[in-house]
């Protein structure tokens, strides 16, 4: 099964939860502390903070969540709890939760590596349980409503052959439920009948009950007046509920999106040394976004080749003994070329999709890391316009999988976060140069290497695919670099310095 994004959603929020956990009672502990101090200052807003550590006490430390869908379980959680005002005093919300930030990360030395699934979690209590966005609520505003001359209204389910009443509206503030042994029948005429029986306080008016379709779900709904009058008003209005919730829907998961930018960007930025980067930005990847595995490549314009940086889940030092020319991956030679075709234009970047990698990659590379499905993210800068590398992801060895379309903005996003960080240290590597430091490249390292076991010009161009001239050119740079009269020389002081 591949991994989707409700799956890696789940997934961080089991994470966050199970941190969370684990500091039960230094958390409990810092809110008694919040409390006592809002309650000695004479704040009005103690008995909401009471409330709300109630509140998050039950979700985070006493409910049992499903291991596979504990997103839905806590969708579920606000039929159970009572929930506190939670609107008009999100300060404490945020309060709780900053003071659960800073307990954590007081007492696990690894706080970094998990905090953004502790901001999720409280992120996502407050989507899913207090910012409601359902067919319940929009019901009982409906039935309540003044305006509208309806008496009640239900939500009915069908299992096998039996329809069952959920819930039920009518006039008052309360929702009810009912026992489902008391309100089930086989057919929606017999159910509507007993509906009917059972609410009906006017013997003397003859009402109606008339059914609307919505989703997985029966509406029902009862009035005294002509249903001709109401019917399609409330066609219209389930018709742009429905549009609402999934604008909602898409707004929040690009919110969500925003959210995990910002996260891969603060575990980027902490990065000191380029090599620190590069294991980063290959975890960030798979660590925000839903996949399992990541291979980082530089690319060199000039020479049109590409060189393993890091993998992460993979083999590192298979990766890294890749240098592969662009030629012999026809896709993404396609695809720079596209590029150069608008100028090098980043704006006009995108990820690549492959369904079946042997469709793009040499199968020498399919076969030794198994791959399936796979996402090319370009690694970018905007500030001048160059492409870096790409990060090659996928959701395990073998594993096929769907174009994951809705990731592919946060893609870029963090491909050109990657791309701006590699490029700081792209400079600094570059003025080191200048200043005497040396640096070299993996192909002139490869050369390097090969000047060291002896081989010929001749020998190593045809271990590299290069021709005489392009290695020649190589070993006069080294040469240059080293500051070296020969060949000899210069492998000499590569040795002595460490870099071979």
């Amino acid at each position: 099964m591949s991994l989707s994004v409700n799956d890696h959603m789940n997934s961080i929020f089991l994470r966050g939860i199970t941190q969370i956990r684990a500091s039960e009672k230094e958390i409990l502990k810092e809110w008694e502390e919040v409390i006592f101090h809002l309650r000695n200052t004479g704040k009005s807003s103690v008995h909401i903070a009471e409330d709300m550590v109630e509140f998050y006490s039950t979700i985070l430390f006493k409910k049992n969540f499903d291991d596979h869908e504990p997103l839905l379980d806590l969708a579920n959680a606000k039929h159970a709890i009572t929930l506190p005002s939670y609107n008009s005093n999100k300060f404490i919300g945020t309060l709780l939760e900053n003071s659960t930030l800073q307990v954590i990360q007081a007492i696990a030395p690894e706080y970094h590596e998990y905090h953004h699934a502790i901001q999720f979690v409280f992120s996502i209590i407050n989507e899913k349980i207090f910012i409601p966005f359902e067919i319940d609520i929009f019901l009982k505003d409906l039935v309540q409503s003044q305006q509208l001359p309806i008496n009640w209204a239900a939500i009915v389910k069908q299992s096998d052959h039996t329809f069952t009443v959920e819930k039920w509206f009518d006039s008052s503030d309360e929702l009810l439920f009912f026992k489902t042994d008391e309100l089930k029948a086989d057919s929606i005429y017999s159910l509507s009948e007993a509906l009917i029986r059972l609410n009906s306080t006017d013997k003397a008016r003859i009402g109606s009950v008339f059914p609307i379709p919505h989703e997985d779900r029966t509406i029902l709904i009862y009035t005294t007046e002509n249903p001709a009058i109401i019917l399609p008003f409330l066609s219209y209005s389930l018709q742009i509920f429905q549009k609402g919730r999934e604008t909602l829907k898409i707004t929040q998961q690009e919110i969500m999106w925003k959210d995990f930018v910002i996260m891969f960007n603060e575990n980027i930025m902490r990065s000191k040394t380029l090599a620190e980067a590069v294991e980063q930005i290959s975890v960030g990847f798979i660590k925000f976004l839903p996949f399992e595995r990541c291979a980082l490549f530089s690319y060199s314009m000039n020479e049109q080749m590409g060189f393993g940086l890091f993998g992460k889940h993979l083999d590192n030092k298979a990766i890294q003994s890749i240098t592969e020319d662009i030629n012999n991956l026809p896709i993404i030679q396609n695809y720079i070329q596209l590029l150069e075709h608008f100028g090098r234009n980043i704006n006009f970047i995108q990820p690549i999709f492959i369904k079946d990698a042997v469709a793009g990659f040499p199968k020498a590379y399919v076969e030794q890391f198994q791959l399936g499905s796979i996402v090319i993210a370009p690694i970018f800068t905007t500030s001048t316009n160059k492409l870096l590398g790409a990060a090659i992801l996928d959701q395990g060895p073998g594993k096929y999988f769907k174009a994951p379309k809705e990731t592919f903005s946060a893609l870029l996003k963090f491909g050109q976060s990657a791309g701006e960080l590699l490029s700081r240290f792209y400079s600094t590597t570059n003025e080191q140069q200048k200043a005497g430091t040396k640096h070299f490249s993996p192909r002139e390292i490869e050369v390097l290497k090969l000047m060291a076991d002896g081989a010929s010009t001749y020998e190593a161009a045809s271990k590299l695919n290069l021709s005489e001239y392009t290695v020649r050119d190589y070993v006069s740079t080294v040469m240059q670099k080293m500051d070296a009269k020969n060949r000899t020389e210069a492998v000499a002081k590569a040795i002595r310095e460490g870099f071979i």
